[in-house]
């Protein structure tokens, strides 16, 4: 056994029972008493779900800003209004993950509005500059340009927060601050779709700052902790092992790759919800004895319910035509403007950089092995499953 390691993919919980296992086994004499083949691997679904809870905790949490017009919170008034309760308390992974994908759509949209405007007055809307019909290379020039615009990072917004306040803009602070936030989730969700598992690894290092800065300490030292064993303790070969399993992809589609703790809540919901039983015949012994049925059983279900054409099979719904909403939001943003600059406007809350704070944090404090007094595991629904 220790020519072969165990690979075991799975939330902090399962980290820290495998950690509390060894640690009352590192007496014994052979690595496999000791477990030392197993090697745990931080399931991406559960640190996707950590990342929007982080960003909860930074945009929409504190109740002094909510009430401000630019603010997430206003804005997912506008995209569920019947929400507004549930997002401000518990929103759960599900409904953030759609709010961070729908608000910066809405977001890149009034950008590409005020930079196509910028670039020709005859652009005075995205549709006149789309039948236009630009070059590629004017977009990727237009984007980049969005990118240094609208986009906040660290060196500008200090030298931008120095400043006086009669020449400062604290919307617009707020609000490119809370672009690179939400492009930065966003694009560890298309990096573990699309399998690309070294764009995911460039995202941790801003996230490890993040999760500092927001109290989830232990996301941020076990993070940095797997990090620094796969990038200077792990072997190449076993480095390698590690990245070419750390996401599949159970349908063979394009941009369908899944985290492996993804697959493993997905076999607990059918083992313990769907096909666990009920009333007297729920019992652990009944669980265990048909959890190896589960595929076979929903292989029964799916060609029943092909057979007789059935609809609603599924928790996993279309994509919602979300184009009224997102109009709906993109006319609150241009009258708001908040991506326009205006010297001496002034925010109800001015929301701290919580990349640059975290940096400060880890150089400053000692990043060990604790917990936070908010930082908690997250519960995984049904409906979590189905985000993309």
């Amino acid at each position: 056994m220790s020519e072969y390691v165990l690979l075991i993919n799975g939330d902090l919980l399962t980290k820290e029972r495998l950690e509390a296992v060894r640690r009352s086994r590192r007496i014994e004499r052979t690595p496999k008493r000791r477990f030392q083949y197993v090697v745990f691997i931080p399931g991406l679904f559960h640190f996707k779900m950590a990342c929007a809870d982080a960003l909860w905790r930074t945009w929409i949490q504190p109740q002094t800003g909510r009430q401000d017009p630019n603010s997430l919170y206003q804005h997912a008034g506008v995209l569920r209004p019947q929400e507004t309760g549930k997002i401000g308390t518990k929103p759960g992974f599900r409904r953030m993950h759609d709010l961070i994908h729908h608000d910066i759509a809405a977001s890149m949209l009034n950008c590409w509005g005020l930079e196509a405007e910028g670039h020709n007055k005859k652009w005075s809307s995205l549709d006149a500059f789309a039948n236009s019909q630009p070059s590629w290379d004017l977009i990727v020039e237009m984007s980049e340009d969005i990118v240094l615009k609208y986009v906040g990072n660290i060196p500008n917004l200090r030298e931008a927060r120095k400043k006086p306040d009669h020449q400062r803009d604290k919307i617009f602070e707020n609000q490119i601050l809370r672009n690179r936030d939400e492009l930065l989730y966003v694009e560890l969700s298309h990096a573990m779709n699309a399998g690309d598992i070294g764009r995911v690894e460039e995202t941790f290092l801003q996230w490890i700052y993040i999760f500092k800065a927001t109290g989830k300490h232990k996301y941020a030292w076990h993070t940095l902790q797997f990090m620094f064993n796969l990038w200077k303790v792990y072997p190449p070969e076993l480095v390698r092992i590690i990245r070419m399993n750390w996401l599949c992809n159970p349908t063979g589609r394009p941009d369908a790759f899944r985290a492996v703790d993804w697959v493993v809540e997905r076999n607990n919901l059918y083992t313990k919800v769907i096909y666990g039983g009920s009333g007297s015949n729920r019992t652990i012994d009944h669980i265990v004895e048909e959890s190896i049925l589960i595929e076979l059983f929903r292989e029964c279900h799916v060609t029943v319910e092909n057979g007789f054409h059935l609809e609603h099979r599924t928790i996993r719904h279309g994509a919602p035509d979300m184009r009224k909403t997102l109009k709906k939001l993109g006319n609150h943003m241009k009258e708001k403007a908040p991506h326009v600059f205006m010297a001496g406007r002034n925010a109800d809350c001015c929301v701290d950089d919580k990349i640059f704070g975290g940096l400060q944090l880890v150089q400053t404090t000692e990043l060990a092995d604790t917990v936070g007094e908010n930082d908690e595991q997250v519960e995984v629904e049904a409906d979590d499953l189905a985000a993309e």
